[in-house]
């Protein structure tokens, strides 16, 4: 075997001690922690975080908790939106069932009335005149029927004046104009259908009109009637009372009012041309604008009545009381 070359063995043996101090001194260096950079790299800037990422994040159960709340509240809304929806339709059913079932018994009431003015016996002509004086009241569309009815009624029970000989028709069987006439008291229910008509609230005639045309209602109470636009013309009223009536527009033409107490009546723009007034009182009376042309006044009280704008062309006033009258 050869020998080793002093030289080698020398280098050989310095290279180990070299190692064994260096293994014995030099500190042995941390592991560096895991995320940790190396030394010497330089630290990127954090990225900036928006205001609604900084809001700390709801826990998922409460969430689910407020939105379960709101929905049970919305359902709570609809059920209760739903029972007054169904109560309003229930209510206007009900309403409608009740307004069929009112028609109905009005109808039923309105025909056994009709029926019943047309018995022989007077308490039961009376006791339908009543019963559609009640039903004017109760249902104003049926009205405008019941005046005609009731005027029907009227004109077919009260006797009418007889034709004198030259044609023209004179008051309670003929008697001339002017004349006295013997009292005759009027049938009670011809007084009751008067009454009933009077009474009624006239903002519910529509079209209907009075029509008493040539009816002799001699004696007659119309104390405050309330008579606008009828039709009386030729109607024989003499001594017939009626004080305080509302009789505008009325149609008087040829009427017969001997000895009629007219006092404070509202005659207003009236037709009473040729109408007999003889020893009629009309104090205080109302009669402007009215047509008097050819009227009989022999005798009648104007004592404080309107006569503005009244046409008396024609006008029979000898006798009569004109005192504080105004023209």
């Amino acid at each position: 075997m050869a020998a080793t070359s002093p030289r080698r063995s020398g280098r050989a043996a310095r290279l180990q001690r070299v190692a064994r101090r260096r293994t014995r001194t030099a500190p042995r260096r941390a592991p560096a922690p895991i995320g940790s950079r190396p030394s010497g790299r330089r630290r990127r800037a954090p990225a900036p975080v928006s205001p609604a990422a900084r809001q700390p994040v709801a826990a998922a159960p409460t969430d689910r908790w407020t939105r379960v709340q709101q929905a049970a509240g919305t359902l709570a809304a609809l059920g209760t939106l739903a029972v007054i929806v169904f109560t309003w339709l229930s209510i206007q059913q009900v309403d409608d069932e009740h307004a069929l079932t009112r028609e109905g018994q009005v109808t039923d009431r309105y025909n056994a009335a009709v029926g019943n003015i047309g018995d022989d016996a007077l308490e039961v002509r009376l006791g339908g005149i009543y019963a559609l004086q009640r039903i004017m009241e109760d249902s104003p569309r049926d009205q405008p029927s019941i005046i005609n009815v009731l005027s029907a009624y009227i004109s077919n029970h009260a006797e009418k004046p007889e034709k004198s000989a030259d044609g023209s028709e004179n008051p309670a069987n003929g008697v001339q104009v002017g004349t006295d006439i013997p009292d005759e008291k009027l049938a009670n229910d011809v007084q009751a259908a008067l009454t009933a008509l009077g009474s009624r609230d006239s903002a519910h005639d529509s079209t209907a009109l009075i029509d008493l045309q040539g009816a002799d209602l001699q004696g007659a109470d119309l104390k405050s009637a309330d008579l606008r636009k009828a039709d009386l013309s030729d109607a024989v009223l003499v001594e017939a009372d009626l004080r305080g009536a509302d009789l505008t527009g009325a149609n008087l033409r040829g009427a017969h009012l001997t000895g009629a107490n007219l006092t404070n009546v509202t005659l207003i723009n009236a037709e009473l041309s040729g109408v007999d007034l003889f020893d009629a009182f009309l104090t205080g009376a109302d009669l402007s604008g009215a047509d008097l042309s050819g009227a009989f006044l022999t005798g009648a009280d104007l004592s404080g009545a309107d006569l503005t704008g009244v046409d008396l062309s024609g006008t029979d006033l000898s006798g009569a009381e004109l005192e504080r009258a105004r023209r």
